[in-house]
């Protein structure tokens, strides 16, 4: 390897720098801010909330018993949207335990008003190329931009990249997807078709229940029933009258298309998302295996793949799903969705175990609802105790929101770094459900308010009061035992 010297102009230093501005960073930022402390968010693109501004429906902010998960500032987010008309109010979902419609271009623009409101400062076009250090503690950023390369000195150091670049920047210990063989989940490109007549759809469904059976991997809250042999499966009246629903079905359409070579998809159900009054739906229905998202070249032929898979898909539902015969795509997706790559080695990491028995721990900052969901790796591989086809999805809704400690947000050898998102600390099951964008709310919310404690008490983070950091994120009405029950099944 060929060594160069370079220089990089050096700006203004921060008490926190959130690295990362999507669905955990900028709510981070926010509450950094919030807290007290001088805060500078760095993002790779033009805007905030990454995934979220895919327009998924929200699941898992309140949890198959009906309780909410999520507090504080994610739920403000979501809260200031439905006033705006821009969310709907969180409904019970029998697939996914809970839903939230919302609409991505309003939630950016809310995203970044609460940012600016909080005075936090913003740098956009940034991409996060290296850190600088002092034994184990992060001393600044560096990141590339128009104006060249720049390093961003910072007592403390929030890792929202998701991938935990900051970390693996700075020789901190990560796993990668699964151990033994460090595969992990596919990634998928979400879209977005308009001109679709939903209601003809939802018509098609209640002819042909056997499109409408969940995955087999779908298991019933606090059971051990999978798939169509589970009770209580999702109605196509739930699908009319709820909000924002997901839905996950099709298969039969899929299969027929296959054997017809009309489709080339490694899928076997197909993913939507609606929300109310308008004719456009998202679209879940690309993947691609294998997929290392810390390579550029892997990421480029992800990319590349799921895009022309996008165009299959449409001519798909054109061809074969009712109601989406006049459809074409709206909009596409900044990047390639990654749902797993790198895991922190934090101070503990979640368990399978931990998710699905809503356990609670003494230092928890927060609760999590979020499905075990986890995207087959491959035919045969061994998920959720089954073997699975490599197209579908082990779905297995929370029944009881689970806690989340403050150590798996803490790396073991680094001193001044706070990570937030899909790569805090947690095995390769439980990831299937930290990733859900309603935790990745919840951690930011922590690990922002965390990070910002340590800063001007001038503590390393793994040295913080606990008390002082539950005391602050309860008077910013974070949810850490058990969350307030919904009303009539609708989330107020």
């Amino acid at each position: 390897m060929r060594r160069f010297h370079v220089s990089f102009k050096v700006r203004e230093g921060h008490d926190v720098v959130v690295v990362g501005g999507g669905t955990a960073g900028a709510i981070a930022g926010i509450a950094a801010a919030r807290t007290g402390a001088r805060t500078l968010v760095v993002e790779q693109q033009g805007h905030l909330g990454g995934t979220l501004a895919f327009g998924m429906s929200i699941t898992g902010a309140v949890d198959a018993s009906g309780r909410w998960a999520l507090g504080g500032t994610g739920r403000e987010v979501l809260q200031r949207l439905e006033a705006q008309g821009g969310a709907t109010r969180a409904h019970l979902s029998e697939m996914y335990a809970s839903v939230i419609g919302q609409s991505p271009e309003m939630l950016r623009i809310e995203l970044l008003r609460m940012t600016l409101e909080a005075g936090a400062k913003l740098l956009f076009h940034s991409t996060l190329v290296d850190v600088t250090t002092d034994g184990q503690r992060v001393t600044g950023v560096v990141v590339a931009n128009k104006n060249g390369l720049e390093k961003i000195p910072a007592d403390i150091v929030v890792d929202a990249t998701g991938d935990a670049d900051v970390v693996a920047r700075a020789g901190g210990r990560f796993t990668f997807g699964r151990p033994g063989d460090a595969l992990a989940q596919p990634s998928s490109r979400i879209f977005l078709v308009g001109n679709v007549d939903i209601d003809r759809t939802f018509d098609y469904l209640e002819n042909n229940p056997d499109d409408l059976q969940p995955p087999p991997g779908w298991r019933k809250p606090g059971t051990s029933v999978e798939g169509a042999e589970a009770a209580d499966t999702p109605t196509v009246e739930h699908l009319r009258t709820t909000p924002g629903i997901n839905i996950e079905g099709f298969a039969g359409l899929v299969r027929k298309a296959k054997a017809a070579g009309d489709l080339n998809v490694p899928r076997a159900w197909v993913g939507m998302y609606t929300y109310p009054g308008r004719r456009e739906v998202g679209i879940n229905f690309t993947r691609a295996h294998g997929v290392d998202g810390t390579d550029s070249d892997s990421i480029t032929q992800a990319e590349v793949e799921t895009q022309l898979q996008m165009a299959d898909a449409v001519e798909f539902l054109r061809k074969y799903v009712p109601g989406f015969e006049g459809c074409y795509v709206v909009a596409t997706p900044y990047q390639l969705g990654v749902r797993e790559s790198r895991h922190v080695v934090g101070h503990y990491a979640l368990t399978e175990s931990d998710v699905l028995s809503g356990a609670s721990f003494d230092d928890q900052i927060g609760r999590a609802a979020y499905a075990l969901d986890i995207h087959d790796i491959g035919e045969g591989v061994v998920t959720g105790g089954r073997k699975v086809s490599g197209g579908g999805i082990t779905i297995i809704p929370i029944e009881k929101s689970y806690g989340v400690p403050m150590r798996c947000l803490i790396p073991v050898d680094l001193s001044n770094v706070v990570v937030a998102g899909r790569s805090i600390s947690a095995e390769h099951e439980a990831a299937g459900s930290v990733r859900g964008q309603a935790v990745c709310m919840m951690t930011g919310h922590a690990a922002g308010t965390i990070a910002a404690l340590a800063a001007m008490d001038r503590v390393e983070p793994r040295n913080l009061n606990y008390d002082k950091a539950k005391e602050t994120l309860l008077a910013q009405d974070a949810v850490i035992d058990v969350g307030e029950p919904l009303i009539a099944g609708v989330a107020r």
